[in-house]
């Protein structure tokens, strides 16, 4: 009786051992099942790997609105991040890869083959520019200028030159830079030939009275442009001057951010864009520029900075 019990006993273990192994199979085969199933998570879609570049991959109005910078709020402008005691050349993009930076690219290529790449006489300083003047507040930047000793290119509208002769006799005098922002601030891509051709030739009329020196450098307003504004400033005897750096301080009227802003982005070879008609430009560059001079900054006007003949674009990619 006792043998037939342990035989039952032995059994019964088997069993319950058989069946732990195949609990044990089951639950394996379930999770290899789960890792397998897994879902793998990729790379978003590229596109056909396309890159969006601004403003050589935008054109017309679109690429002026790309250009301008999108700062914070001048209610909390960026802190100053200068700390390097020598300025170095920022190094721009060598591939667009998009169909429209192609056409770009092939604009600017035949652009070279007219007139050939400008020629960087200064590649290591910067060119400080104001746009819209001379006004009330010019006086104030002409005197810090002065102090310093560095020197600016002012695009003056003509009839504000006719306003203030003492001014751009001033500017003249200092050896400033003096450039041509039409007679009174038309978008001259949006103006017909006739307007265009006075628009420009009032402004060097007004300038050549007051200096006995007619502009060799204009500026659109807005940067608007078309081939037709590039063909009449040649015909005037003018390069089209744009800018590498927009302040936005036309938008963000606070000196604390235009001073912080300057810090933060100025660099050598680039062409800066202010406009001395607001007091809060004035002020904020006034303060930033001993700091930037002490960090080794140089500074020069456009004519110094790159040579350019009429009906030239620069920098290149506005053409």
């Amino acid at each position: 009786m006792k043998k037939k019990r342990r035989s039952q006993r032995i059994a019964l273990l088997l069993v319950i051992a058989i069946l732990l192994s195949l609990f044990v199979a089951i639950a394996m085969v379930m999770t290899m099942s789960g890792c397998s199933s897994r879902e793998i998570v990729g790379l978003p879609e590229d596109s056909g790997g396309k890159t969006v570049t601004s403003p050589a991959g935008m054109t017309g109005e679109t690429e002026v609105s790309a250009i301008r910078s999108s700062p914070p709020s001048s209610s909390s402008p960026p802190t100053s991040t200068l700390n390097t005691p020598k300025p170095t050349l920022s190094k721009t993009s060598k591939t667009l890869r998009t169909t429209t930076a192609a056409t770009s690219r092939q604009t600017e290529s035949r652009s070279r083959a007219s007139y050939g790449p400008p020629v960087m006489k200064a590649p290591g300083a910067v060119a400080l520019t104001f746009d819209d003047g001379p006004g009330q507040y010019t006086g104030e930047l002409l005197d810090a200028l002065k102090e310093y000793g560095v020197k600016a290119t002012f695009f003056v509208q003509g009839r504000f030159a006719e306003q203030y002769p003492g001014l751009i006799r001033r500017m003249h005098q200092e050896r400033h830079g003096i450039g041509n922002h039409t007679y009174s601030h038309r978008f001259l891509s949006e103006t017909d030939e006739a307007t265009r051709r006075s628009q420009l030739a009032r402004t060097s009329d007004a300038i050549e009275r007051i200096t006995g020196v007619r502009p060799r450098l204009m500026r659109p307003p807005g940067g608007y442009r078309n081939g037709a504004v590039f063909r009449e400033a040649g015909r005037q005897g003018m390069a089209a001057v744009f800018w590498d750096i927009d302040t936005a301080d036309w938008k963000y009227k606070d000196s604390q951010y235009v001073y912080h802003y300057l810090l933060n982005h100025t660099a050598a070879g680039k062409i800066i864009l202010m406009h001395d008609t607001h007091k809060t430009t004035v002020d904020g560059f006034i303060r930033a520029l001993p700091v930037l001079l002490d960090h080794g900054f140089t500074f020069v006007t456009v004519d110094e900075l790159v040579e350019l003949r009429p009906g030239e674009v620069y920098p290149l990619r506005w053409r």
